[in-house]
């Protein structure tokens, strides 16, 4: 191999390492679906104790509203970091992709409950939405996790730990309101400082 070779096959080297080590972008995504699902939590836990006097299907349309706003808000932000340095890394797109199936996943289980509730007549059914927090803990823990090997980085991995503490936790206590008071704690915990802690990577590589 000549040394011409040599020097391309470095300078490929070099950007694929800049770009697996490039800063995650998703950090106000993580932020913003923190502060969603934990407002739609504590929804849930105030229409289960009566603190708001609202049916039991409301626990339904509670969630479909709060994710749809944040859906459109989430749009809006990748539209802006689309043109970011970094964007298709391979951290980043293993990112946008895990998080993008992990949400189509937690819908599609969303709109299922639903429509068994409504068909079945049951008010009960509407109940069932109870196993979306042990089950978004655990989505979360996983697209945590691939996310931090794909980017070589170790600030969220203490997070999927949590993640898998707070799944359990929240299976638990399916039944008992408290389980809405501990998700909501466990999604604010799970979410905003590894958000933060990607903000702040971010900044430092700018």
């Amino acid at each position: 191999m000549n040394a011409s070779s040599q020097d391309d096959l470095a300078r490929l080297r070099a950007i694929a390492e800049q770009g697996r080590s490039a800063p995650l972008l998703g950090g106000w995504h993580l932020i913003l679906w923190g502060s969603a699902m934990t407002l739609a939590l504590l929804i849930n836990w105030a229409i289960l104790q009566d603190v708001l006097p609202w049916p039991e299907y409301s626990l339904a349309f509670s969630w479909f509203g709060i994710v749809l706003v944040a859906w459109g808000c989430s749009a809006l932000l990748a539209r802006r970091e689309a043109g970011r340095p970094g964007a298709f890394s391979v951290g980043n797109q293993v990112e946008r992709a895990a998080w993008t199936t992990a949400g189509a996943f937690l819908l599609t289980l969303a709109v299922a409950l639903f429509v068994r509730a409504t068909l079945g007549g049951d008010p009960a059914a509407w109940s069932l939405f109870a196993i979306m927090s042990p089950v978004t803990f655990g989505a979360y823990a996983i697209t945590l996790h691939s996310t931090a090997v794909a980017s070589s980085t170790n600030t969220a991995k203490p997070y999927v730990l949590v993640s898998l503490l707070f799944a359990a936790a929240t299976a638990f206590l399916i039944g008992n309101p408290v389980q809405y008071l501990v998700a909501a704690a466990g999604m604010a915990l799970v979410s905003i400082p590894p958000g933060l802690g990607h903000l702040a990577a971010a900044r430092r590589a700018d």
